[in-house]
C-alpha cells in the first residue's frame, strides 16, 4: 500500500452548520498515476470548499474520518489494498466535528460501513521520568514556539514554553504505527528543551548515532517504555467494496 500523507487540514472552525452529510460528493475505484495516496482540501485549507482523495485505501479513509490511527482499526485485509478517489463539494462554516461527521455519514453511505468501539490488547508507550530526574529547563515566561528540523542524519525537536503534552503529541506521530504514547510523567507547566535523535530507519548506517528513546533520556532526562496495555479499536462489522 502506497503510504498515506496524513497532512490533511481538518481542524475545521466556524460557525455551525446543518448538515449530516457530503450530499455531492463522488468516491470511485481510484484511477492510477497519482503521486501516492493523499486527502487534501477542504476547510482551513487554501481550497476550503474542496475535498479530494487520490488512491485512498478504505483504511487510510477510516483512519482520517474517525481520528484514529492504522493499528486502531480492526478488519478485513482488503481495506487496505483497493483504493479510492474522492470528490466532494465541502459546506461552508462548519465546525471541525460536523466536518467529521460528514465523512463519517459518508463512508457509511457509499461503502455500507458498519462498526463498533472494542478493546485489544496491544503495545503502548509510557513516557516517564528517567533515573536522575527530568532535565528541561521550566519556563513560564516569553513566546511559545516547537519546531521539528530534519537534518541529514538526524532529527531536531524544538521546544520553548512547550507543555509535557507538546512532546507527548509530537511522540505520538513518531510512535503512532504501533500503539499510543501515554503520559505518567506527572509533569506541569510549561519548558524549554532541544530533542535532538537518528531515526531508526537509518540508524545502522548513520554517523550520529543515537536513538530516539535514547535521546530521550540523556538529553531530557525522560524516558520511553513499551508495555501491554488495552488499546481502544474500531471492530469493522461490514463494510463492501465499491
Amino acid at each position: 500500500m502506497k503510504s498515506p500523507l496524513f497532512a490533511l487540514a481538518i481542524a475545521i472552525s466556524g460557525a455551525g452548520f446543518a448538515q449530516d452529510s457530503l450530499a455531492t460528493a463522488s468516491v470511485r475505484p481510484a484511477a492510477s498515476g497519482a503521486d501516492g495516496s493523499y486527502c487534501r482540501g477542504g476547510p482551513d485549507t487554501t481550497n476550503p470548499e474542496n475535498f479530494r482523495c487520490r488512491d485512498a485505501p478504505l483504511m487510510m479513509l477510516i483512519c482520517l474520518a474517525y481520528q484514529v490511527q492504522y493499528y486502531q482499526v480492526s478488519g478485513p485485509h482488503w481495506l487496505e489494498e483497493d483504493e479510492y478517489d474522492i470528490d466532494a463539494a465541502v459546506p461552508a462554516r462548519v465546525t471541525r466535528a460536523q466536518f467529521l461527521r460528514m465523512f463519517q455519514n459518508l463512508l457509511a453511505s457509499r461503502f455500507h460501513l458498519a462498526l463498533h468501539h472494542a478493546s485489544k490488547e496491544g503495545t503502548v508507550h509510557v513516557l516517564g521520568l528517567a533515573k536522575g530526574g527530568m532535565k528541561m529547563q521550566r519556563n513560564e515566561a516569553g513566546v511559545p514556539g516547537f519546531e521539528v528540523t530534519t537534518k541529514e542524519e538526524s532529527v531536531a525537536v524544538t521546544g520553548k514554553k512547550q507543555p509535557i503534552s507538546a512532546l507527548v503529541g509530537f511522540l505520538s506521530l513518531k510512535m503512532g504505527a504501533s500503539g499510543p504514547v501515554i503520559d505518567e510523567t506527572g509533569l506541569t507547566g510549561e519548558y524549554n528543551f532541544t530533542l535532538e535523535y537518528t531515526p531508526a530507519e537509518i540508524l545502522t548506517g548513520a554517523r550520529y548515532k543515537i536513538s530516539l528513546f535514547d535521546a530521550l533520556q540523556t538529553q531530557l532526562g525522560l524516558k520511553l517504555e513499551n508495555k501491554r496495555g488495552l488499546i481502544d479499536v474500531l471492530q469493522i462489522d461490514y463494510a463492501e467494496k465499491k
